[in-house]
C-alpha cells in the first residue's frame, strides 16, 4: 500500500499582505497625519510641529545602514516582533498621554523608537514581500499591497483626527481625545499583528544564503559604489530633491493652515471638518492622480512626460496661495482645491517614481532603489525643519507665494533630466 503522501498547507498570502502592510500604514499616517494636528490642538507652534515631524521622519533614514544587519534575522520572526514593540509602544504613548502631567520625554522617546521600529519594520517587510513571491505572484498581490497601505494611513490619519475631534467637541481635553485616538491606533496594530502571526504559520520555511555580515554589508557597497558611477544619477537626484519640493513645502503646511484660526490667516477647520476633506481629496486624489500619471507614461513614455506633469503638479499651488489670500471659503471650495491639489501631486509623484525605479533597475537593484529611496525621504522630510519658521516669519499666503517659486527649478530639472530617459 503506498505511503500517503503530504500535502502542502495552503499559504495565506492575501492575509499577510494585508495585515502587514496596513500595520506599515500605522506609524507613518500617525506621524505625517495625527501628530501635526494633535500638536496644533495643544497649542505648539507651527515651527515646533514641522520639527518634530520633521525630525521623526528622518529617522528613516537609518534603515539603509541597518539593511545589513537586518538581513541576518529570520524575516518573519524579524517582522512579528517589530510589529509586537511598535504596538506596546502605542498602547504605552496612550496611557502617557493620557496622565494627568503627561511627560514630554516619554512621548517623544516612544515616538522615536517607533520611529526607528519602523524604518527596520519596513526593510524586512518589504524584503519579504519581494523575496517570498514570483514574478506573477507579486504582480497579482500589488494593487493589494496599496489598497492595505491606503487603508492603514486611513484608520490611523484622518480616523484618528476624527476622533480626537469628535471627543473634544464633547468635552474631552485634547490629551484625553488624543490618549483615547492612540489606544484607537494601538488596536487596529494589534489586530494586524494577529493577522500577520495567524497567516506566517502557514508560510514556507524562508531559505538562506548563509552571507555573513562582512559579506552583506561588501554587497551593499558595491552596489553603491555601481549607482554613483551611473550618469544618470545627477538627473534623478535633481528630481528627486526640486522635482516636487513646492508641493512638499507645501504640504508640511497645510494642515496647520487648514486648522489655523481666520484672524491668523488660515481657513479654521475643526478637527471633523479637515479629516472629512483630507479623507475624500488626499487619499481619492493621489489614488487617482497616481492613475492618471501612470496611464499617460504608459502612453508617451517618460522622457515626453516629465515635463508636462511636472507643470501639471505645480498648477494647483496657485489656487491654495488664493484660499490663504481670501479666506473664509465655503468647505466646498476648500475641498475642490484640495482635490485637485493632491490629483496634480498624485500624477507628478507617479513620473517620478518610475524616474527612479528605472536608475535602480538591473544589479543590485535593492541596494540601488533602497539608496534613492533614502534621498527621496531626506528630499520629503528636511524642508520641515524650516518650513514652520518661514511660515510663521512671512504669513501662509506670502509662503505659499514663496513654495510655487520652487516650481521653476523643479521644472527646469525636469527638462534637463528627459535626455536620460530617451528609451523610455
Amino acid at each position: 500500500m503506498p505511503a500517503a503522501v503530504a500535502l502542502p498547507r495552503p499559504r495565506y498570502v492575501w492575509l499577510w499582505v494585508t495585515g502587514g502592510y496596513v500595520f506599515q500604514a500605522i506609524p507613518a499616517a500617525i506621524r505625517d497625519e495625527a501628530l501635526p494636528v494633535a500638536l496644533k490642538n495643544t497649542g505648539s507652534a507651527d515651527a515646533v510641529i514641522t520639527k518634530v515631524v520633521a525630525s521623526l521622519g528622518l529617522i528613516l533614514g537609518v534603515k539603509i545602514l541597518l539593511a545589513p544587519l537586518i538581513s541576518l534575522f529570520a524575516p518573519k520572526s524579524f517582522i512579528l516582533w517589530t510589529q509586537f514593540l511598535i504596538t506596546a509602544i502605542l498602547a504605552f504613548l496612550g496611557w502617557t498621554i493620557g496622565g494627568t502631567l503627561p511627560s514630554l520625554g516619554l512621548i517623544l522617546g516612544g515616538l522615536i523608537l517607533v520611529s526607528f521600529l519602523a524604518a527596520s519594520h519596513d526593510y524586512a517587510l518589504d524584503g519579504y514581500f519581494v523575496g517570498s513571491l514570483n514574478d506573477q505572484a507579486r504582480a497579482n498581490y500589488s494593487g493589494l499591497v496599496n489598497f492595505a497601505s491606503k487603508f492603514g494611513g486611513v484608520l490611523c490619519g484622518p480616523a484618528l483626527i476624527w476622533l480626537a475631534g469628535t471627543l473634544m467637541s464633547h468635552g474631552a481635553p485634547p490629551h484625553q481625545a488624543w490618549s483615547d485616538a492612540v489606544y484607537f491606533a494601538a488596536a487596529i496594530a494589534l489586530l494586524a499583528v494577529t493577522l500577520n502571526f495567524l497567516s506566517f504559520r502557514r508560510e514556507p520555511s524562508t531559505p538562506t544564503d548563509h552571507l555573513t555580515l562582512a559579506q552583506r554589508s561588501k554587497q551593499m557597497r558595491e552596489g553603491l559604489t555601481d549607482l554613483l558611477r551611473d550618469p544618470r544619477l545627477g538627473a534623478v537626484l535633481g528630481l528627486i530633491f526640486f522635482y516636487r519640493a513646492s508641493e512638499i513645502h507645501m504640504a508640511r503646511i497645510l494642515p496647520l493652515f487648514s486648522m489655523a484660526p481666520t484672524a491668523a490667516g488660515g481657513l479654521a477647520l475643526s478637527n471633523e471638518s479637515y479629516a472629512i476633506l483630507r479623507l475624500w481629496t488626499a487619499v481619492g486624489g493621489l489614488a487617482l492622480g497616481g492613475l492618471i500619471g501612470s496611464l499617460v507614461v504608459g502612453l508617451y513614455g517618460l522622457r515626453s512626460s516629465l515635463v508636462p506633469l511636472g507643470i501639471v503638479m505645480h498648477l494647483p499651488l496657485a489656487l491654495i496661495a488664493w484660499l490663504a489670500y481670501h479666506p473664509g471659503q465655503p468647505p466646498l471650495i476648500i475641498g475642490v482645491v484640495f482635490f485637485l491639489e493632491y490629483l496634480a501631486y498624485g500624477t507628478g509623484l507617479c513620473a517620478l517614481l518610475l524616474s527612479m525605479m528605472k536608475l535602480a533597475a538591473g544589479p543590485s537593484a535593492a541596494v540601488r532603489y533602497a539608496a534613492l529611496s533614502t534621498c527621496a525621504l531626506l528630499a520629503n522630510y528636511l524642508p520641515g525643519l524650516w518650513a514652520g519658521t518661514l511660515a510663521t516669519q512671512f504669513g501662509y499666503a506670502h509662503y505659499f507665494i514663496g513654495a510655487l517659486l520652487l516650481s521653476i527649478p523643479g521644472i527646469w530639472v525636469s527638462v534637463r533630466a528627459r535626455r536620460h530617459f530617451e528609451a523610455a
